[in-house]
């Protein structure tokens, strides 16, 4: 039997920098949703429910049920790392990230710590995460099977490591040799899992062989169905060392040019400090920009240049980058990201923040076809924000002037602790009922 959500529904029919009347927020709105999980149709209850007079009803009152939220950059290995102290990125992974990562070496910790994170981000709506995996495989297999158990849309892989350093545990380095055979086995599970994909993961340039690379940009072209997920131009002294490192390349991004790792299916983390030549190039590959605000205010990388890259037109993901972000909840990652932009002249309003969570992240994460906004025939993602549980925020609401300007203000002082419900593919994978 089909399922009518009933709710104040919000999502993004068009990309709002390019389209004003991108926006649609429908109250005493209904979501038809099939019994395979996919959209039937949706508009006001007037026009929806007398063509289903047989459907079940799951009604939400005055709650607003928005498309399921994307974090495209956070790591596993970081579940519980996050607000550790220890300066900008370097130090910082030296100090308090690289020692906590090596706990995931006893499979245990590891199975409850991917239960735990995997449950995380379902409560703050999550429904489609991309992450860096732990480098022990016995913790990226309870990952996945933890992600395939709850309905998390989950793009993962091994966080790789080959290339000793000074603080870098010799337990987190891994061998090329174990490296593919570990990768070849979860691109097998993946195959037969529509919500489960593989991710090629050099954790940065410094961070990897010659020989590593080869082999990830070898493992790119062997399964064209995997993602590339790396770090780039996050912190000036990053960007110093790499370029003393690899001193025949220009900038950051030719270290994985040379490598044939920058493809359409390639996601680039951070992008804070790149050069417009890098911008340019990004953009004629197809490759996606990950920005990960609370992260970046965090340790102090530096402001997000959003308008240069929406000029060049590049795919952006918003990312809550566990550890170095201290939430787990892209939408409380919306407000740092507008306020980010605030300090570089550029103000940004509910369409611009909500399509970067959703549409606008699915579509940098090649998903847009099967998530991201409520069209026809896309998979019933989506979660379930119940402003009426904050009495502060319920009040507040009933001060705004129309829908638009309650949902801005949603996007800055609603949080995981109003999130009733999430769902995927129609099932309730976080809630009650």
């Amino acid at each position: 039997m089909s399922t009518v959500y009933l709710g104040t529904l919000a999502h993004l029919k068009a990309n709002p920098f390019e389209n004003p009347d991108a926006l649609e927020i429908i109250e005493y709105g209904a979501l038809w949703v099939d019994e395979k999980g996919a959209i039937i149709d949706f508009g006001k209850r007037s026009d929806i429910l007398p063509k289903v007079p047989e459907a079940w009803i799951e009604d939400f009152d005055d709650a607003w049920l928005i498309p399921g939220l994307i974090d495209g950059h956070i790591h596993f290995p970081q579940y519980f790392a996050t607000a550790a102290h220890g300066g900008q990125l370097l130090d910082w992974l030296v100090q308090s990230i690289l020692p906590a990562e090596t706990a995931f070496a006893d499979p245990v910790y590891g199975k409850d710590a991917a239960k735990r994170f995997v449950k995380q981000l379902l409560s703050c709506g999550t429904t489609t995460a991309m992450v860096f995996g732990s480098q022990f495989h016995h913790a990226n297999e309870a990952l996945f099977e933890a992600a395939k158990e709850s309905g998390l849309r989950l793009i993962a892989g091994a966080t790789l490591m080959d290339s000793p350093g000074e603080g870098i545990p010799d337990s987190l380095l891994q061998t090329p040799k174990q490296t593919l055979a570990d990768a070849e086995t979860l691109i097998k599970l993946c195959r037969d899992e529509p919500l489960l994909h593989y991710a090629i993961t050099p954790r940065y340039a410094l961070s990897c062989s010659e020989e590593m690379m080869r082999l990830c940009a070898g493992l790119l072209h062997d399964h064209p169905e995997t993602y590339l997920q790396t770090h780039i131009n996050e912190n000036r002294n990053e960007i110093e060392a790499v370029l003393g490192h690899f001193n025949q390349c220009k900038d950051y991004l030719e270290a994985y040019e040379h490598y044939g790792l920058v493809t359409d299916r390639t996601v680039l983390a951070h992008n804070i400090h790149p050069t417009d030549g890098e911008l340019t190039r990004i953009a004629q590959a197809g490759c996606a920009v990950c920005h990960c605000p609370s992260s970046n205010l965090y340790l102090g990388s530096g402001l997000f240049p959003l308008s240069r890259h929406v000029k060049q037109g590049i795919g952006i993901v918003l990312g809550t980058d566990i550890g170095a972000g201290t939430s787990f909840s892209i939408w409380r990652n919306l407000s740092d990201a507008y306020k980010i932009q605030q300090l570089q002249g550029q103000s940004l309003d509910a369409a611009h923040l909500l399509y970067l969570a959703t549409l606008g992240g699915a579509k940098a994460l090649r998903l847009d076809h099967e998530t991201g906004n409520f069209a026809m025939g896309k998979s019933a993602d989506f979660f379930v924000l119940d402003p009426q549980e904050y009495d502060y925020l319920a009040e507040r609401l009933r001060h705004c002037q129309n829908l638009d300007r309650q949902l801005f203000c949603l996007l800055h002082l609603a949080s995981e602790r109003q999130i009733e419900a999430t769902f995927v593919r129609g099932r309730r994978v976080y809630g009650h009922g």
